[in-house]
């Protein structure tokens, strides 16, 4: 079964089937289903490797994500997939779970199989080295998420230092001057932003610094959970945490409450991101927002333009995060006037 066969049961030429099957838009919506009802029909298998000695294309796109299990990237690669797939694109999925040396044998495959591009959400102690491959370089990459800027790459990623101000000032003015920063990694860019965004309020408010109330962690519930003793034993103790991800903040929430300390009523808490679930927890948690639709969008549509245009300037994306206070925000301290 051939091309041809396809476009004479069609009725159509051979140039337009191949069209179709590739969703220009040069092609009507009522030709391209009758090609792929006959395409069905007869049993015929597009042969893309032929396609792309042609175009030097091969329409396909690799996504390299730390954590597909967490929710926020699991939505994100939702997203991501949607827009490439509506591109007329395939996305190849590697989920490196933080281990760099995955993400490396991804980008090296991806390259050897001349896909048209990446998107990258780096994995942490990501530098410049691990995307060096030789001759022939790797694909046109988009940064989404997380970003090594020292790169130059096109990235589509959170303001989260604005975030990380917006829940610390907004904990300030509740009169909280103990305030835990809790989560994250110093190799990462997200949490490097966030924690400066966190100093940055503290220092603006005139309230000290105190590196005990700090503390480094995976970005995991359970990471979130075991960090609640901690917060306990501390001396004096906070009164308030902000947390890098809400997968922390869920999981401290509830070690909270095993502790005697509970969010709306005698600590605030404010998490980060705002997936599903933050809405319907007993009680909601506070969070500043991300828009993971916009982003996986936005870092599809940027990765279609740098193949299209691969001399085009830099594209440096930036998306506005929104405070949305819920209940875990409850607990003010009261004024000492």
């Amino acid at each position: 079964m051939t091309l041809r066969d396809v476009a004479e049961h069609v009725g159509v030429s051979a140039a337009t089937v191949s069209l179709a099957m590739r969703g220009n838009e040069r092609i009507s919506a009522a030709t391209r289903e009758r090609v792929l009802a006959a395409i069905t029909e007869l049993g015929y298998v597009y042969q893309r490797s032929a396609a792309s000695l042609r175009t030097s294309m091969t329409q396909t796109v690799g996504v390299i994500l730390n954590n597909v299990s967490d929710p926020f990237f699991s939505s994100l690669l939702a997203s991501l997939e949607d827009a490439l797939t509506a591109s007329g694109r395939t996305a190849f999925l590697c989920h490196t779970n933080e281990v760099i040396s995955r993400q490396t044998d991804f980008v090296r495959k991806m390259a050897e199989y001349s896909a048209d591009g990446l998107i990258v959400c780096p994995a942490v102690g990501t530098t410049t080295a691990h995307f060096r491959l030789g001759q022939g370089g790797i694909p046109p990459t988009v940064f989404v998420s997380r970003a090594v800027f020292e790169l130059g790459f096109d990235y589509v990623i959170n303001n989260d230092r604005e975030a990380a101000r917006m829940a610390t000032n907004r904990l300030l003015r509740q009169g909280h001057r103990r305030i835990a920063f809790v989560g994250g990694d110093t190799r990462v860019s997200c949490f490097v932003e966030r924690f400066s965004g966190y100093r940055e309020s503290l220092d603006r408010a005139s309230v000290g610094f105190d590196p005990a109330l700090v503390r480094s962690s995976v970005p995991t519930r359970k990471a979130g959970f075991d960090a609640a003793s901690w917060i306990a034993s501390l001396s004096p103790r906070p009164t308030a945490a902000v947390c890098y991800n809400d997968s922390l903040a869920l999981g401290l929430m509830a070690g909270l409450q095993r502790d005697g300390l509970y969010p709306g009523r005698n600590f605030a808490l404010i998490g980060s991101e705002d997936v599903e679930e933050t809405g319907m927890t007993n009680p909601s948690l506070s969070v500043t927002a991300v828009d993971r639709d916009e982003m996986g969008r936005r870092a599809a549509a940027a990765l279609i333009e740098r193949i299209d245009h691969p001399e085009a300037p830099q594209q440096r994306i930036v998306l506005r995060p929104e405070l949305i206070i819920r209940e875990t925000c409850g607990f003010r301290i009261p004024s000492e006037s």
